[in-house]
């Protein structure tokens, strides 16, 4: 990596986080994540997962001696890579804006790109289509009696894709409609409960219900990725490829980080 990539990866990730900025200026390599917490004045959980976000982007590391992580009080300390160490804080503020002339030309603002909408809450006939189909990229069956944590974990992957995703509550995974097992009401609370608990930061998923063959199917919406936002479920980021869940790999966390789709 050079030292240009290393500054628009930084530009990106500071953008509009004052708090994570201050936290990788205070990295120094004699504090732990609870030190800065200390010292930012905010929970240690929240300073952990900016650490780990600047480590997958490269602009910090933990501190080692002869190949061992060295620690404090059995925390790790941190400190910034040795590119990051050349680099001026400021740049990371991303690049200064002149003060506006009168005989500056201005540019024609640029058409904003159509972001991408939910997928729709799909019909009977829809419905069918998939389970004649099957699971895709988009699409994903749970059978009624699913661990709600399972499906929190589908939602966390799908998160990151272009197009967002549908998981079919009630649905095996050969395409038989045995319906859900609990109403809509009822599902809702315990599947939002977990994925505030489990996903960081904060996820808005929708759930809804589609009658198939006189049996409630219930329907989670997931939006598509925001492109800046990268989604931790228990502490780990994941990718939904085809039907399956995939933890991302160092390569595929850098491209999120710069706001670049991976699926």
């Amino acid at each position: 990596m050079d030292l240009q990539e290393l500054i628009s990866r930084g530009r990106f990730v500071f953008a509009a986080a004052p708090e994570r900025l201050r936290v990788y200026g205070l990295v120094d390599g004699r504090r732990t994540a609870k030190e800065l917490a200390k010292v930012t004045k905010r929970h240690v959980n929240n300073v952990h997962r900016d650490l780990r976000r600047l480590a997958d982007i490269g602009l910090i590391e933990e501190r080692t001696k002869g190949g061992e992580i060295m620690e404090k009080d059995g925390h790790a300390l941190w400190d910034k890579t040795p590119l990051a160490r050349t680099v001026p804080l400021s740049y990371f503020s991303g690049p200064v804006r002149l003060a506006d002339r009168k005989d500056t030309v201005m540019a024609a603002p640029k058409a904003k790109a159509k972001r991408p909408q939910p997928l729709p809450v799909p019909s009977e006939n829809e419905v069918l289509d998939m389970c004649r189909s099957g699971e895709d990229q988009t699409i994903e069956f749970k059978a009624a009696g699913t661990d709600v944590r399972k499906i929190t974990k589908e939602v966390a992957a799908m998160l990151h894709t272009r197009l967002g995703g549908m998981i079919l509550y009630g649905i095996q995974d050969d395409g038989t409609i045995s319906g859900s097992d609990v109403s809509r009401q009822k599902f809702d609370q315990p599947l939002q409960n977990s994925i505030r608990n489990s996903i960081d930061p904060a996820a808005v998923v929708s759930l809804k219900s589609a009658s198939v063959m006189g049996t409630e199917v219930l329907v989670v919406i997931v939006p598509p990725w925001n492109r800046r936002e990268v989604y931790l479920f228990d502490e780990k980021v994941y990718l939904r490829k085809g039907t399956n869940v995939f933890a991302a790999k160092p390569e595929e966390l850098r491209r999120l980080h710069r706001g670049e789709y991976v699926i």
